[in-house]
């Protein structure tokens, strides 16, 4: 279920940063940050721990799903047609992601 948020935050997020006619990397850049931190402050708000500090693919499912979301924009394709295709790379790319299992590398402290 918070895979289908993280769609609409980044979608949301970045339609946003385009109405207001800011260029469309930052467009990109709002779309990853507003959906990463609404995930955050939920974890945060239910008092779990945040599902972001584990070697998720959050981030990366977001930052698809924003960059195909204001490419299909740009190229001056319907609103809704590019959200739902920006929409579901999020989404495919994060189910993808738990169904095989992968997850980002995890860096070694020197002491372990």
């Amino acid at each position: 279920m918070d895979t289908f948020g993280l769609a609409i935050a980044t979608i949301s997020g970045s339609y946003l940063a385009l109405t207001e006619n800011i260029s469309w990397f930052i467009a990109i850049i709002l779309g990853v940050i507003t959906a990463v931190t609404g995930g955050l402050l939920r974890d945060v708000l239910c008092q779990l721990e945040p599902v972001l500090l584990h070697r998720e693919t959050i981030g990366t499912s977001a930052l698809m799903g924003a960059i195909g979301f204001v490419s299909l924009y740009e190229l001056d394709l319907n609103l809704n047609i590019a959200a739902l295709i920006g929409g579901s790379i999020v989404i495919l790319t994060r189910f993808i992601s738990i169904y095989f299992d992968l997850h980002l590398p995890k860096f070694k402290t020197q002491g372990k």
